[in-house]
């Protein structure tokens, strides 16, 4: 209706700050306006329609409800300024005042006919006063009811009634009744406490753990990026001598044709021993960019690149990894154009091959192979490592990519460096698969959807669905770091709301639960054993792929 939307929101912008008051709020000012109408037009109804004659109890009775109006028009005004409790404390009061006189007055006989001030009273009071004034209430009205009945025996004695005691006969059962009441009353509003702080504990603990995960999870972070800087730096230091080694042929390449170049005097000569200088610069150029991508801490840099050119540029540093009586065979022959950061694939073969390394000692054979594969609808690349090292139980082989787990002597490996393989594939739209029995040796699979390099990527519209705050966050910040542009909503409701209007702007959603409205649009559901921003990252490398999917 019309005018019950506003008036409800009007009795909930009371500012009571605390959170059981401002739910108890509206009722009570509810309440307070109720009585404020009805009791005019209660008294108007007895003396101008039924026209009941006035006797001086009426007086009596007039006056105590003008003093409830009054102070109810009062108590509403200090919930208005967000002073509930002390309202409730005022109507209370004048409550009370009003139930003495009227027993003090005229007796509990003819106060029995109607008792909502002592219900009303009592309910008040144990819903925002607390249990000790809920008792203290109940006392007060048991004193009231006693001191009701004997004024009802006073008058009946004074009239020479032959049993003037009935006039305080109703006082116990009475007392009794109430006594129920109150103690239903405060049970429940104990029991509703006691929930309720439980609850606050709850969330509470809750936000405490919470808050000890994100710590837990930024402090894995930063050992995370130290242990991948140490990799990259026990790299360099390891391909230090072949580095130094290859630059030197170089550098020996360029001063013999600077040399040379002194007794040339033919222009056709001295331009191929520029070619050579300039050969040579290039490709110290490139093995210096190498060097430095390994040692590089910055954050992921992808690009479109080759995985075979790839392979076939690092082949010298694998060959420096393994010992001499170990066999290298590379089989990569066909274009295979993928999107990663360049160093965090050298990187990821890298930490392959040396966890071979150690497993094979001092002889063995590794095998690079390099395919392509289908997996589901997305045709991608796929780098197998082969060794012929002593292979993995099916146990080792379930742990193999969790962080921190290692078969190494202590001292020997950290357990990361298969994690943050699988990490940073799984964070491109990848994978990892490990296959290997003991005594056959280990393949590891690398995975990466396949980039058609003249294929622009277009701009994707995503809409996330998340409930949970910190994992709706993650997904939106890793697809805006993709050039997505996202939109994010805690809930179906909302979603099926904005869908009405832009469902045709948008190309993708990310959702556990589909909200109606979908239409045409791609809906993925990303798993919730994987991080946020890498169920994201597969999720629109899905999208942009050949034959891209209805629903995943």
């Amino acid at each position: 209706m019309p005018v019950v939307r506003p008036a409800i929101a009007w009795l909930k912008a009371a500012p009571v700050t605390d959170p059981i008051d401002a739910r108890h709020s509206p009722a009570i000012q509810f309440l307070l306006l109720f009585m404020m109408v009805t009791l005019p037009l209660n008294w108007a109804y007895h003396l101008f329609l039924v026209r009941t004659p006035v006797r001086p109890d009426m007086v009596v009775d007039l006056g105590v409800d003008v003093m409830v109006w009054t102070t109810a028009l009062l108590c509403v005004r200090l919930i208005r300024q967000g002073r509930l409790r002390r309202a409730v404390q005022w109507f209370v009061t004048a409550m009370l005042v009003a139930l003495a006189i009227m027993y003090l007055s005229i007796g509990l006989t003819r106060q029995m006919l109607d008792q909502t001030y002592p219900v009303l009273t009592i309910v008040l009071g144990g819903l925002i006063l607390g249990r000790r004034s809920l008792w203290t209430i109940y006392a007060l009205i048991v004193l009231m009811m006693w001191g009701g009945g004997i004024v009802d025996v006073v008058h009946l004695t004074a009239r020479n009634y032959p049993r003037p005691w009935l006039g305080a006969a109703n006082a116990p059962s009475m007392s009794m009744s109430y006594f129920v009441i109150t103690l239903v009353l405060d049970r429940c509003v104990w029991a509703m406490r006691a929930a309720l702080e439980e609850a606050r504990k709850s969330g509470a603990e809750l936000l405490s753990a919470n808050a000890a995960l994100r710590a837990e999870m930024q402090a894995r972070e930063r050992a995370q990026e130290m242990t991948l800087y140490a990799h990259r730096m026990e790299t360099v230091g390891r391909l230090s001598g072949g580095i130094a080694h290859d630059v030197n042929h170089l550098v020996a390449i360029v001063e013999g044709a600077a040399e040379r170049s002194h007794a040339v005097d033919e222009p056709r000569e001295l331009r191929a021993l520029i070619r050579d200088i300039g050969s040579a610069a290039t490709r110290a150029r490139e093995l210096v960019r190498r060097l430095t991508a390994f040692a590089r801490r910055g954050g992921a840099m992808p690009e479109s690149f080759d995985a075979t050119q790839a392979i076939d540029d690092i082949r010298p540093v694998l060959r420096q990894i393994f010992p001499a009586a170990v066999t290298l065979d590379v089989d990569a022959s066909a274009a295979s154009m993928v999107w990663m950061d360049r160093s965090h694939f050298d990187l990821a073969l890298i930490n392959v091959a040396t966890n071979a390394r150690d497993a094979m000692g001092a002889s063995g054979r590794f095998v690079v192979h390099v395919g392509r594969r289908r997996r589901g609808d997305i045709m991608g690349v796929s780098v197998t490592l082969t060794d012929s090292g002593p292979g993995m139980t099916e146990a080792i082989l379930r742990r193999a990519c969790e962080p921190f787990f290692t078969t190494k002597a202590p001292g020997k490996g950290t357990g990361l460096g298969l994690a943050m393989v699988k990490d940073m594939l799984v964070r491109n739209g990848g994978d990892l698969a490990i296959r290997s029995e003991p005594g056959l040796g280990t393949t590891v699979e690398l995975w990466l959807p396949e980039r058609v390099e003249d294929r622009p990527l277009a701009t994707v519209r995503v809409m996330v669905i998340e409930s949970d705050d910190a994992r709706r966050d993650a997904m939106s910040t890793a697809l805006e770091d993709m050039g997505c542009i996202a939109v994010a909503v805690a809930g179906t409701g909302e979603a099926s709301t904005i869908l009405e209007h832009i469902a045709d702007d948008l190309d993708v959603i990310l959702a556990s639960d589909v909200p109606e409205g979908t239409g045409h649009l791609v809906v993925i559901a990303p798993r919730r054993d994987v991080a946020a921003d890498a169920a994201a990252r597969m999720a629109i490398n899905a999208f942009r792929s050949p034959g891209r999917p209805a629903a995943a």
